[in-house]
């Protein structure tokens, strides 16, 4: 028993119908795609106790890899880190994986109800990062509280880049005041017969994050850097096979200039930090005595109501059906996303995916 290994894999089919109201110049209105949209492999265990467990997910779809003119610009690792659980109020984990930010980001991708997360969710969560935290999932055994508490590089896929010393600060607690559930599983498998709820709130700190949002996007033009105080309260409720998630976001950052010029020695203008809110709010609900469960969505950001910022306001409305022959092991999920705003450059977009997960 002093070592162990755990072998999964799961791959997503997907097919996307799109629909953009005013194409790029020489780009069709309407497009199809069908896609390998992921592919995972998921090692796991323990190695010389039970306390030290790792966890290895790599991934292989072209888009994962990040395929530019046939070539990959991505190493395969999604996540990879090491847990040592010797103290259940403080467990300490290193390596590449999520910033315990956001729910939905939290959320491990194969226990999703859409195809993806929402446009509020890609826009203001952190994503992964090298980086140490503290953590305990259930404090002093109550079933009633977790936190997480980590500093991260800040670099996120550029983790194999030397950096300046300016880190991510994060903290995050969770209450269940019903008690523990699989709160980040989101549809409602158990059909529960009582109500639960988690809550969850975090606050992070990004030092001089060489991005457009933080610890994601784009660099910056000029090539400056931005710091930024990050806010997210999240929900999840669970009862009779209706689920219900929902969270705010909010970001107030500021500039540095890097002082990159153009070719004729002009400095680049320093683009404004992306300051505004999100907001998500998702429900799910399971026709009684089926596999069958409808899904809803309506997402949006903002920019602030005073002050610059180069978020532009988006929002996104969403329908979505999936039958689950074996839950997540074997899904099919179709979803209808509808978004528009100035933050979309087509205009208006339309989106019609199809989605067939296998997972063991």
């Amino acid at each position: 028993g002093r070592f162990a290994l755990n072998f999964a894999m799961w791959a997503q089919l997907l097919f996307t119908g799109r629909h953009e109201q005013t194409p790029v110049s020489g780009a069709a209105a309407r497009t199809a795609s069908l896609e390998l949209r992921r592919a995972r492999v998921v090692l796991q265990g323990h190695v010389f106790t039970p306390h030290l467990k790792y966890y290895a997910h790599l991934m292989f779809s072209p888009k994962d890899l990040g395929f530019k003119d046939g070539a990959p610009t991505r190493a395969p690792i999604f996540q990879w880190y090491a847990t040592l659980t010797r103290l259940a109020n403080a467990q300490l984990q290193a390596g590449f994986f999520f910033v315990p930010y956001a729910r939905q980001r939290m959320a491990p991708l194969p226990r999703l109800q859409f195809a993806d997360n929402s446009t509020a969710s890609y826009e203001f969560t952190l994503d992964q990062d090298m980086g140490l935290q503290v953590a305990s999932p259930d404090i002093a055994g109550l079933g009633l509280l977790r936190y997480y508490a980590g500093v991260f590089m800040g670099e996120g896929y550029d983790w194999y880049k030397a950096g300046d010393f300016g880190f991510t600060y994060i903290g995050r607690v969770e209450l269940l005041p019903l008690g523990m559930f699989e709160d980040f599983n989101e549809p409602d498998f158990e059909r529960l017969t009582r109500p639960k709820l988690s809550l969850g709130a975090a606050y992070a700190y990004s030092d001089r994050d060489h991005r457009t949002r933080s610890i994601a996007g784009a660099a910056f033009v000029d090539g400056g850097t931005m710091s930024a105080h990050n806010f997210t309260a999240d929900l999840s409720f669970k009862l009779a096979g209706l689920s219900l998630l929902a969270d705010v976001y909010w970001r107030r950052g500021w500039r540095q200039s890097g002082g990159l010029r153009d070719e004729e020695g002009l400095p680049y203008a320093v683009q404004a930090a992306r300051n505004g809110l999100g907001w998500t709010a998702q429900l799910g609900i399971f026709v009684p005595r089926t596999r069958f469960e409808a899904s809803a969505r309506n997402a949006g950001v903002r920019p602030p109501l005073a002050g610059a910022s180069s978020l532009a306001r988006l929002d996104e409305l969403g329908a979505g059906l999936n039958y689950y022959f074996f839950r997540h092991a074997v899904k099919l999920q179709t979803d209808y996303i509808h978004t528009w705003g100035p933050a979309l450059p087509t205009g208006r977009g339309d989106l019609l995916r199809v989605q067939m997960q296998l997972m063991f």
